[in-house]
């Protein structure tokens, strides 16, 4: 406790930077009411200045179109595809089937070299639906992030 006392002096405390970290949860539920037909739908926002650390998708209740053709991808403004390509939810992998959490392609690791930077504006976050219209399904989208001003 002494060596830890001598080393967090008053010079040392305030060199530290602490993060501020936060999660955002984004939810997309076609079987409660939001639209499945094609088109973008916003989820909401992240702030200017975030910096994503970890994002990671967990399919509640499974996508189902006519024919299963539908795709779905998850980003925001910009970047359509930055959370997943449009994957259509026939995928041998069932990437939009109800099962447990799955890593997204952004930072998918929480290594250092793949956060990802916003910049100077906030960004709407966003579920892009095309070919078919969806009929059934749920999924949250999970964002930690932190803000660097």
């Amino acid at each position: 406790m002494e060596v830890l006392r001598g080393f967090l002096n008053s010079t040392t405390m305030a060199n530290i930077t602490y993060l501020d970290n936060r999660r955002q949860v984004f939810t997309y539920d076609v079987s409660g009411g939001d639209s499945g037909t094609a088109g973008t739908k916003v989820l909401g926002r992240l702030p200017a200045n975030a910096v994503i650390t970890q994002a990671w998708i967990h399919v509640l209740t499974t996508f189902t179109s006519a024919t299963d053709a539908a795709t779905i991808a998850l980003g925001y403004t910009g970047t359509v595809g930055a959370f997943d390509a449009a994957i259509a939810i026939s995928n041998g992998g069932n990437p939009w089937d109800d099962a447990a959490p799955r890593v997204s392609d952004v930072a998918a690791d929480a290594a250092v070299g793949n956060f990802v930077e916003i910049g100077t504006s906030e960004v709407e976050v966003l579920a892009t639906v095309a070919t078919e219209t969806l009929t059934t399904g749920k999924l949250l989208l999970v964002v930690d992030y932190y803000i660097a001003d």
